[in-house]
Order: structure tokens, then C-alpha cells, then sequence
């Protein structure tokens, strides 16, 4: 009987957790009633979302590092080189701690789940029978909203099965991309630009190679290298310069190995602190920079010859008359009007926009007729304090 007991209790100890959004123990005599459930309810589904979300993110994770895991374990037993096989373990060891921490993670929000109304039962199996009568309903035939509600099932059908859209990315898809890749991986990436170190170097490249090593990532680190030079910071390019042709070594080295890039990531670290191998990367590094300083006196000279062009635009442009309300200064007054009643000198000063001219014009005049004029510039917007 004990252990009948035992058996039970291990059994339905899962519901232990059950969650009840119309419970009314912790409701407070002084709030509503419906509030307070509907509230419950809100917070219940946000928490499930969060957690769903979160199980995803973890669950993708483990299925991109096992399948890595499974690659890697396999080429470990092809590889010779001694060199590489101690990358190889170390990078089995590296995947199998994340998956084991990330499943941990699992395992816990799994054990304390909180069971409600929406997951306490699920479907096992379902089945839909269709009459052998054929439908003859035509689609024209149908109610337009129908129609609209046919077409989404369809397309929806059509994306779960994968089956999207084939031809060429067109331009604007590959600057969307772009864009998606820096928002999700912006903080890496800067994270790798500020590295120093060749050994912390490694380490980032070792853990986040299947982010830093897209081709995304090197764009993102060449755009960098050519807005620090036309910044003027000249120091920090040829530091984002390095980092840059790191990226493209290993790259061009995984595929003159015709191996995947986070496959030679170790070994390329390896190589480059002989000093043959480094002193070959930093030729490599110094030829970029010199490059990217060109590109960044080129790239200066277009957005001169542009500013220029949209200059000469704007001087060729139809000039629009505003009326006479539309030009009064502050003081109510017509700035036209006012510019024409001002004596000649100071007309000359305010057309050519020179202040010494203005200050002789005004060392000509009376006082009181100054302070005249310059109140009604002032009124009319000729004249800022």
C-alpha cells in the first residue's frame, strides 16, 4: 500500500502547481472582483509567453551546438594533426558544458511550471473526415471575406511548409538583413571591436564564431574601420582594422581548407603567435589600413561634391513669395517693409551680412535714430538679440 502510495504521489505531483485565475483568496475586499481575474489572466499569459519564449531561444541553441557537436566529434576522429585535435576537444568540451547548463535551465522551468485551464490537457489525436461529394463551391462564389480567410490559410500552409519565395535577394532584402543582424548583434560586436588582447580575442571568436565570422559581422567592422578614420580617430581604426583582418583570415583560411570557418579559429590563433605567421598578418593588417585611408579621402571628396551639387540645387530652386502675414517678425511688424525704410548704408550691411558695416553705418546716425531702426529690426525678425 506504501508504495502504491509512493507511486501516486510521484505521479500527479505535477499538479501541485495547478494555477486558478478565478481564484478569490488574495483578492482584496476593496477591488473588483472581474478586475482582479481579468488582471491575473493578463499576467498569467505575459509570464507563459516570456517562458515559451525563452524555452525556444534555449531549445535552438542545444539543436545548433549538438548538431556543431556531432560535426566536430566526427572530424575529431579524422583529424592527424595533434595541433588541431586539442582544439577540437577543447571546443567538444566548451559545447557540451553549454548544452548541459542550457538543458539544466529547461529541466527546472519544466519542474516548476505552473499548471492552468490552457495546458493542463492537450490534443493526442485528431482527425477530419471529408465527404466523398466533391465541392463545387467555386471561389468566386464565395463571400469576399471568405475568400480573404482562404488565401491566408493557404499562404500560412505554404510558409510552414517552407515553401518560400526562390530567386536572387534583391538589394533592399540584403540591407534589411543587415540592419536585423546589427540590432540582434550590436553588443558583440562592438564587445569584439574593444578587445585587445589576442587571448580574449580568441576566446570571444572560439564562443560567438558562428556570429562573428557571417559576413554581416565584416561588413559591420569595415563601415566601422571608415567611419573612425573620417572621424579622425586614427588609433582606434587601425585597431578595428586588426580585428577586421582577423575575421577575413580565418575566413579565407577555412576555405582554402575547404573547412568551416569556426573549425580554424583555434589553429589560425595558434599559427599567428609564430612570429613568420604575424608578421605576414601584419603586413596584411597595414595594407588594409592603408586602403581604408584612401577610401576614407575619396569617400570625404563625394560628400563634399554632393554637398555642392544639393547647394547649387537649392540656389536653382523657384523661390516662393510669402504673403504679408506670413512674414511679420515678432513685434507684428513686415521685415520687407521695414528693410526698405532703412537708410542705405544699413541696408548695404544687412545684404552683404557684415557687422563692421553695420556698426559704421550705425556710428553715423544720431542716437535716438538708431535705437529707431534697430527697434523695428529687432520687431521684424531682421534683427536677433
Amino acid at each position: 500500500m506504501a508504495g502504491m502510495q509512493d507511486s501516486l504521489s510521484a505521479k500527479y505531483s505535477k499538479w501541485d502547481n495547478i494555477e486558478l485565475s478565478d481564484d478569490e483568496s488574495d483578492c482584496h475586499p476593496n477591488i473588483d472582483k472581474d478586475s482582479w481575474f481579468r488582471m491575473k489572466h493578463r499576467s498569467r499569459v505575459e509570464r507563459e509567453e516570456n517562458e515559451d519564449a525563452e524555452k525556444q531561444k534555449l531549445t535552438a541553441q542545444n539543436k545548433g551546438d549538438e548538431e556543431r557537436l556531432a560535426e566536430v566529434r566526427e572530424r575529431l576522429a579524422e583529424e592527424e594533426e595533434e595541433e588541431d585535435k586539442e582544439a577540437l576537444e577543447e571546443e567538444i568540451k566548451d559545447l557540451e558544458a553549454s548544452i548541459a547548463k542550457r538543458q539544466k535551465r529547461l529541466d527546472e522551468m519544466e519542474a516548476n511550471k505552473k499548471w492552468n485551464v490552457d495546458n493542463m490537457c492537450h490534443v493526442v489525436e485528431e482527425r477530419t473526415i471529408v465527404s466523398n461529394k466533391s465541392d463545387t463551391t467555386k471561389t468566386s462564389e464565395l463571400p469576399a471575406h471568405l475568400v480573404e480567410a482562404q488565401k491566408a490559410r493557404e499562404a500560412a500552409r505554404a510558409a510552414e511548409a517552407g515553401e518560400l519565395p526562390v530567386g536572387p535577394r534583391t538589394e533592399r532584402k540584403e540591407i534589411e538583413n543587415y540592419a536585423d543582424f546589427v540590432n540582434e548583434y550590436e553588443d558583440l560586436l562592438e564587445k569584439y571591436i574593444d578587445t585587445h588582447s589576442m587571448e580574449e580575442c580568441k576566446q570571444l571568436m572560439h564562443m560567438n564564431g558562428d556570429v562573428l565570422l557571417q559576413e554581416n559581422a565584416s561588413s559591420y567592422l569595415l563601415l566601422s574601420c571608415l567611419e573612425e578614420e573620417m572621424n579622425g580617430n586614427h588609433e582606434k581604426m587601425r585597431h578595428v582594422a586588426r580585428q577586421s583582418q582577423i575575421l577575413s583570415h580565418i575566413t579565407e583560411l577555412a576555405a582554402s581548407l575547404k573547412r568551416a570557418p569556426r573549425d580554424v579559429v583555434l589553429p589560425f590563433f595558434n599559427r599567428i603567435a609564430e612570429d613568420e605567421h604575424r608578421r605576414g598578418f601584419q603586413e596584411a593588417v597595414d595594407g588594409f589600413i592603408t586602403r581604408i585611408q584612401k577610401r576614407a579621402v575619396d569617400k570625404r571628396k563625394e560628400m563634399d561634391e554632393e554637398e555642392k551639387q544639393r547647394r547649387l540645387a537649392g540656389e536653382g530652386e523657384e523661390e516662393v513669395e510669402l504673403s504679408k502675414e506670413e512674414r511679420m517678425g515678432p513685434g507684428g511688424l513686415d521685415p520687407v517693409e521695414v528693410f526698405e525704410s532703412l537708410p542705405e548704408s544699413m541696408q548695404d550691411a544687412f545684404e552683404s551680412k557684415d557687422m563692421q558695416k553695420l556698426q559704421e553705418a550705425l556710428q553715423q546716425m544720431p542716437i535716438e535714430e538708431v535705437k529707431y531702426h534697430m527697434k523695428r529690426c529687432e520687431d521684424s525678425g531682421l534683427w536677433v538679440k
